[in-house]
């Protein structure tokens, strides 16, 4: 797909802006990938992440999904602009159980004020198998500058 990429400097405002992510710090996800339009966040997996019967959690699993699209989008956007969430579904598919929760971000259709983004989640195993586990939509509305 073909993107129209407004901030050449797009990974380092990116890398800039992760140094202020202080939750994204706090659950341990780091941005592995970062291309127009697509990104790839990874969280390796503890005990915190799970919930009561030893299982990611699936706000972990929503919130992932949330930061592979949401810099996806912001990949495209203008110097000075910004992109929050202002739509999330996620629907799961099965339980996710694994060393490493891996999730790949995309913009599905970039606009002026919205971009719409799509993030497929992965759990990886200790043998390295990795299973598809949610699909998120998201909408992301574009944040300009007051002038």
């Amino acid at each position: 797909m073909e993107y129209t990429v407004h901030n050449p400097a797009y990974r380092e405002t990116i890398l800039q802006h992760l140094e202020r992510q202080e939750f994204m710090k706090h659950i341990g996800c780091v941005l592995q990938v970062i291309e127009p339009g697509y990104v790839v966040a990874e969280i390796p997996l503890a005990k915190e992440h799970q919930q009561q019967m030893g299982l990611v959690h699936g706000g972990v699993t929503a919130t992932i999904a949330d930061v592979a699209a949401g810099f996806a989008g912001f990949t495209l956007v203008a110097p000075g602009e910004h992109t929050v969430t202002v739509e999330l579904k996620t629907s799961y598919l099965r339980p996710a159980l694994g060393v490493l929760l891996r999730a790949e971000g995309r913009v599905v259709k970039q606009g002026n004020s919205l971009h719409f983004c799509e993030a497929d989640v992965w759990c990886v195993s200790e043998s390295g198998a990795a299973e598809l586990v949610a699909r998120a939509t998201t909408t992301m509305a574009v944040i300009h500058p007051k002038p």
